[in-house]
């Protein structure tokens, strides 16, 4: 058999990310924020499992979950217990403080699945119609989630097609029609470009109509799409315009919950009250497959989202829901999230303000919120860059990362327990990643 990648075994299936590159580290330890090879490479990870590993590479969270669940059988999906009672109520009071309204929780697996829960109960509460989202989104790769999220390429394979989806203007700045050179906020042709929908010639059913909106999905910061964040503006025009219509507001917050951007919801940046709320990666450091679907009262109450609506497998699981306790212990030992993530959102800003003084030819600017951040390229140099990034420095590699849809942008998010002195690790790879990316241009 012949292979049209060297780097991938005949046994495996090529379609997945982990193939984008020649050279494929095999990870075999970890720990703290470094990742450890079979080769023993040494690698600095600044994607973070794209968002998940907020706690860094600690093994001690596994063995505190085994003393949760250690008991229990594999419960089947249709059986109670008090481990997941426990989870559910812990976790619907994150929810519900930052949001200042009663709600209840659904459980499911992936991000992707998570996304589907929460149209399954925002269409029980108001039968289904056409979704809005922005130009940008990503919100999984299933049959549903791929029509939801921008890149053709996700609905090339499977896809709803069934499903109507309404695309706002991109809320990313550089991207957006609108936007002049000299703004540094949303113009009012953006807010009334997202505002639009429901009228009489706009093409998509309002309130006074049969089809119409039956729910507005938005990241508050757009990690596939670049790493960009929403006016705030912006955001809560298309928001009230949403609610105004009888659309059913639900915010992803997959990549953004638990304190990636500062506080502990993303959608606390800009003031706006989701109905409801999607989260993942944050709740299990890594270590179990589980997504919260949080829904303000009443829109999953049995009398609207019937028992029998939904079924997932594992969502009874006694590991995962360990997993999930034993994280939840973790964020209420932290004294002050909020205030050390702004504190690490200063460090990572000076250290990339620092390599875009160093090399404008190739940094056009950076941004930070929280513990994430990009680095806006001048040129769609980012597959490069991010591919440098693991070869540069004898010492150690590191893992950055970039996507189709934004590729001119570097897409930084280490765990948010990062120390400085690995800051500074990060800084100088990508230093020597951008010398050999501009010494690579002038050759060619």
């Amino acid at each position: 058999m012949t292979h049209t990648h060297p780097g991938i075994p005949d046994h495996v299936g090529a379609g997945n990310l982990i193939y984008r590159a020649d050279n494929v580290p095999r990870f075999v330890s970890a720990e703290g924020s470094y990742l450890q090879a079979a080769d023993g490479r040494r690698y600095l990870d600044a994607e973070a499992a794209n968002g998940m590993v907020a706690w860094g590479y600690d093994r001690q969270i596994l063995h505190e979950a085994l003393d949760h669940c250690h008991q229990l059988p594999a419960l089947p999906s249709f059986c109670e217990s008090d481990l997941r009672l426990d989870v559910l109520a812990r976790l619907e009071r994150l929810f519900s403080e930052a949001t200042g309204a009663p709600g209840r929780i659904e459980l499911d697996l992936g991000g992707a699945q998570g996304m589907e829960t929460a149209l399954r109960i925002a269409f029980s509460a108001v039968g289904p119609g056409t979704i809005v989202v922005f130009e940008g989104s990503f919100h999984g790769r299933s049959g549903v989630t791929s029509m939801l999220s921008s890149s053709p390429r996700y609905r090339e394979l499977l896809a709803a097609w069934g499903l109507e989806v309404v695309r706002l203007p991109s809320p990313d700045c550089s991207r957006c029609p609108h936007a002049a050179a000299s703004q540094t906020s949303c113009a009012t042709g953006c807010i009334s470009a997202a505002t639009r929908w429901g009228s009489e010639l706009s093409g998509v059913g309002g309130a006074g109509f049969g089809r119409k909106v039956s729910a507005f999905i938005f990241e508050s910061v757009q990690n596939v799409g670049g790493m960009a964040e929403p006016d705030h503006a912006l955001l809560r025009a298309a928001v009230d315009h949403a609610r105004s219509n009888g659309a059913v507001v639900i915010a992803d917050e997959i990549f953004t919950g638990m304190h990636r951007t500062g506080p502990r919801w993303g959608f606390q940046r800009s003031g706006v009250t989701p109905d409801i709320i999607v989260a993942s990666k944050a709740l299990t450091n890594g270590a179990a497959a589980l997504s919260a679907i949080w829904a303000r009262e009443p829109l999953a109450a049995p009398q609207t989202y019937r028992p029998g609506s939904h079924s997932s497998t594992y969502i009874g699981m006694p590991h995962a829901l360990g997993v999930t306790r034993a994280v939840l212990d973790r964020w209420a030992q932290w004294a002050d999230p909020e205030g050390d993530i702004l504190s690490l959102e200063g460090k990572i800003r000076k250290r990339l303000d620092q390599l875009r003084l160093q090399h404008p030819q190739f940094v056009h600017s950076v941004q930070a919120f929280g513990g994430a951040a990009r680095l806006v390229l001048t040129g769609d140099h980012a597959p490069a860059l991010r591919r440098l990034c693991l070869t540069a420095s004898h010492q150690a590699g590191l893992i950055v990362a970039s996507t189709g849809m934004a590729p001119n942008v570097i897409n930084i998010h280490p765990p948010l327990v990062i120390e400085d002195s690995d800051l500074d690790v990060m800084t100088d790879i990508l230093d020597l990643a951008l010398q050999q990316l501009a010494a690579a241009t002038v050759t060619s």
